[in-house]
């Protein structure tokens, strides 16, 4: 919930500050940019460590510097771009070890029911988290925003705290058992050697490539597209949460019964039709459907895809694999991000989503032609 408020809450500030698309863009792309610059040293660290004392500590950073970035707007708004930098560099530590602690605490043959349930909760509180951070930035301030986020991170911290968990034996023997070296080459060397494996990262990358343009699009669609300011792109945001909340119910009761292959390449097909939907719309309430449809799709592919990981990459090297994967994806993301910003200010934001749901449907068509993929 808290990391909606942030979410809202860094592009709100530099775009008040700037009114620059590109600026805008360039804070949604300094929170992918770390992927690039640490992701694979990341995964090393993760395979080595207690994966819950790792995530705690990040916690406990992450909210201290969330409180100082009002403080430090009003100073200098560069430091909002160090710190988002900052921030997001925490979070490269923190998602691949989240991911990868899911399989230590569940069984194999109840990892999609899991995933589906956890995907449920954060979703939930996701939904709040875009429509109280439309409310704050309409009615108080950043400020208060900020605030929040930071006490969000200090229960998370406390959260897993409290989580019974025992790290394996085997994390600590790796860490004797070669250099920094080697190990890192091992999980690109993994990532690269297993067919299913490197298919399913193609897939998600040309699907990167096309959806990260869409949150600073959505962002500008809301604002000048339709001129209805910050509160409606938080109600969107909101709508597609709500629409993943019902895919990931869904297939808390289905997980049993649909195959992993099919459910990713047609999610991505109905992810790339949503969004050039969006592009048919002229009112929040209309361009709620295709959000809401584009939610829901998007919450069985990423369900779907992190089971397909989780039951692919043996223990010992999710850290790594996980976290070059979350490289790839988050540098080609910040791309992304970054051009779809840049081109907004050139081009129409609804040829923009056209182009982007194009590229989604696309990388569907890429797990439809891999025989791994499929039979998943």
């Amino acid at each position: 919930m808290g990391d909606r408020l942030a979410a809202l809450a860094f592009p709100w500030l530099v775009y008040k500050a700037t009114g620059s698309a590109l600026g805008t863009g360039a804070v949604f792309a300094l929170y992918t940019l770390p992927w690039v610059v640490f992701g694979a040293f990341s995964g090393v660290i993760v395979d080595r460590i207690d994966k819950r004392r790792l995530m705690v500590a990040m916690d406990i950073l992450r909210a201290v510097l969330v409180l100082a970035v009002p403080f430090l707007a009003t100073r200098s708004l560069p430091s909002v771009f160090v710190l988002a930098f900052v921030i997001a560099s925490l979070g490269v530590f923190f998602d691949p070890a989240k991911l990868a602690i899911v399989p230590e605490i569940v069984p194999g043959d109840r990892l999609m029911r899991a995933n589906s349930l956890l995907s449920t909760g954060e979703n939930l509180t996701e939904i709040l988290g875009w429509a109280l951070a439309g409310l704050l930035l309409a009615a108080v301030s950043t400020t208060a925003a900020f605030r929040l986020d930071a006490a969000t991170f200090v229960v998370s911290a406390v959260a897993l705290a409290l989580m019974r968990y025992r790290a394996p034996v085997r994390d600590a023997a790796a860490k004797a058992a070669g250099g920094f070296r080697k190990e890192l080459n091992e999980g690109f060397t993994f990532l690269r050697r297993d067919r299913g494996l490197r298919a399913n990262t193609t897939m998600i990358v040309v699907c990167v490539a096309g959806m990260g343009a869409v949150y600073p699009l959505t962002f500008l669609f809301a604002v000048d597209v339709l001129g209805r300011g910050a509160g409606a792109f938080g109600a969107l945001e909101a709508v597609s949460s709500v629409g993943f909340l019902v895919g990931s119910l869904a297939l808390v009761a289905l997980a049993a019964r649909v195959r992993k292959g099919r459910v990713m390449i047609g999610g991505l097909l109905a992810m790339g039709i949503c969004l050039a939907l969006v592009a048919l719309t002229d009112s929040v309430w209309v361009a709620a459907v295709p959000f809401a449809l584009f939610g829901l799709a998007n919450a069985l592919v990423l369900i779907a895809v992190d089971t397909f990981l989780q039951q692919t990459v043996p223990e010992g090297m999710r850290g790594r694999v996980f976290s070059t994967r979350f490289m790839l994806t988050q540098g080609t993301y910040a791309v992304s991000v970054l051009v779809g910003g840049a081109l907004a200010g050139v081009v129409d934001v609804r040829l923009l989503f056209v182009v982007a749901g194009v590229i989604v449907a696309a990388s569907g068509l890429v797990g439809l032609l891999s025989r791994e993929i499929r039979s998943s």
